[in-house]
C-alpha cells in the first residue's frame, strides 16, 4: 500500500499517483525492476548485434528520405537534370530520379551515401555476428532457435541489399539482374518460366523495377523487423552467453546492468555508429 508525503512537491504528488496507478493496473513496478536490473556482458564483440542494429536504424531513416523523391518506373524520359554529360539522354525514369537525388535534391547524395554506407555495416555486422555466435558455440540448446531466427535475418540482409541495388538501375544494378536472371533460368523444368514471372515478360521487361521496390521498402523490412523483435525478445528471455573468466559461471552473467550503465553505453554507441 503506498502513501504521499504531505509535504511533497504537487509535481511529485501526481508523479506518485500515477505511478501507482499504471502498477496497481499493470504490475509496472516488478516488471520494471525485474528487467532494468539485468545484467549484459561487457565483453566488446557482444556489441556486434548492437551495431547491426543501430545501422539498420539508420538504413530505414534514409531509407524513408529517398522514398520521397525516387520513382520507381522503367519508362523512358529524357534526362534534363544537373549531370550535364548525362543531358538530353533518354534513360528510365528510375535511373533518372536516382540522378536528381545525387545532384538536384539538397542533401540528397549525403542521404544516398549514407544509406549505402548503412546497409553495407548492417549486412557485415550481421554476418560477423553470426560468425562469433557460431565458433563459440552460442547456437547450442537451448538458443537453437534464435540461431534460426539469426540464420534469417542473415539472408533478409542480403535479400534487402540485392533488391536495393538494383533500384537505380544502372550497370550495376543490370549486371545483377543479369546474374538473378541466369540463376532462375538454370532451374530444371520451371526456370524459363519462372524468369518470365519474374521480370514481367523477356529480360529485362517493364515491371522488375516496381516489383524490386515494392520488397525493398515493404516486404523485406517488415519481415527484418518482425525476426528483430522475435530476436530480442528471445534474447532477453534467455540467459546471455559469455567467455569463461574468474566469477563466471553457466548460471551468472558478469556485466553491466540495463540501467544506468548499459543504457549509457549503448546511447553512446549509437551516435557512434551514426557517425560513422
Amino acid at each position: 500500500m503506498s502513501t504521499t508525503n504531505p509535504t511533497a512537491h504537487p509535481v511529485e504528488k501526481v508523479g506518485a499517483a500515477g505511478a501507482t496507478f499504471v502498477d496497481q493496473r499493470l504490475g509496472s513496478n516488478k516488471f520494471l525492476s525485474r528487467n532494468l536490473s539485468k545484467v549484459f556482458p561487457e565483453h566488446w564483440s557482444f556489441m556486434l548485434g548492437e551495431i547491426a542494429l543501430y545501422s539498420f536504424i539508420v538504413v530505414l531513416l534514409t531509407g524513408t528520405y529517398l522514398t520521397l523523391f525516387y520513382k520507381p518506373s522503367m519508362a523512358e524520359v529524357i534526362y534534363e537534370g544537373s549531370y550535364v554529360p548525362l543531358n538530353g539522354i533518354y534513360m528510365s525514369e528510375a535511373y533518372a530520379s536516382t540522378l536528381n537525388i545525387s545532384f538536384d535534391i539538397r542533401g540528397g547524395l549525403l542521404i544516398r551515401q549514407m544509406h549505402h554506407w548503412s546497409a553495407l555495416i548492417f549486412v557485415a555486422a550481421v554476418a560477423v555476428h553470426m560468425f562469433r555466435v557460431f565458433f563459440t558455440g552460442a547456437f547450442r540448446k537451448p538458443r537453437e532457435l534464435n540461431w534460426i531466427v539469426g540464420v534469417a535475418l542473415t539472408t533478409l540482409a542480403l535479400a534487402a541489399g540485392f533488391t536495393g541495388y538494383s533500384l537505380p538501375d544502372d550497370l550495376l544494378s543490370g549486371t545483377g539482374l543479369q546474374i538473378i536472371r541466369g540463376i532462375l533460368q538454370s532451374i530444371p523444368l520451371i526456370g524459363t518460366w519462372l524468369a518470365f514471372f519474374v521480370f514481367g515478360g523477356e529480360y529485362p521487361g517493364g515491371e522488375i523495377i516496381s516489383r524490386l521496390y515494392s520488397a525493398h521498402i515493404l516486404l523485406v523490412p517488415g519481415l527484418i523487423l518482425a525476426l528483430i523483435t522475435v530476436h530480442l525478445i528471445m534474447v532477453w528471455t534467455q540467459k546471455h552467453t559469455q567467455f569463461p573468466g574468474p566469477g563466471r559461471t553457466n548460471n551468472n552473467v558478469v556485466g553491466y546492468p540495463l540501467l544506468p550503465i548499459y543504457m549509457a553505453k549503448a546511447g553512446g554507441f549509437f551516435f557512434i555508429v551514426f557517425g560513422i
